[in-house]
């Protein structure tokens, strides 16, 4: 079975956040996103982008990636075009997303991630890698 994308959820506020892992996943985000190491409070605060430069409220969806019944990832996009995925329930980043574009070091984590993303509409057909993960995806489709 293929990695697919499931039970997104758009963060708003903090009390969006479901436990610590997550708040954390979240500070690491946003460091990776800016640099600003910041707690939750801070990256959901309420007004969000327009009227806080460092919030990424209603702008940050987190997904869960799995493979059949396993939760394999932890899936976070903020600010539109950005991210990080996290091995599932740490905060163990195995890629990010730069500009809509996945990057990822480990080619087998690189090739899971990227036909998911094409299957769930995460990666534009812009992107210089959609070729390739279509094809991966239609691979393991049959």
């Amino acid at each position: 079975m293929a990695v697919r994308f499931v039970d997104k959820r758009t963060l708003s506020s903090v009390e969006d956040l479901r436990s610590p892992v997550e708040r954390e996943q979240l500070r690491v985000v946003g460091r990776l996103y800016d640099g600003e190491d910041l707690p939750a409070e801070e990256r959901l605060a309420e007004g969000g982008p327009d009227e806080r430069e460092t919030s990424f409220a209603g702008f940050c969806d987190l997904w869960r990636v799995v493979d059949g019944d396993r939760h394999l990832y932890d899936a976070w996009f903020v600010m539109v075009d950005s991210g990080s995925f996290f091995r599932a329930g740490t905060t163990e980043e195995v890629a990010g997303v730069i500009q809509f574009g996945l990057e990822c070091a480990d080619p087998a984590v690189r090739a899971q991630l990227g036909s998911a993303m094409v299957e769930a509409k995460l990666l534009p057909r812009g992107d210089s890698s959609y070729d390739e993960f279509a094809a991966l995806l239609a691979q393991q489709q049959g």
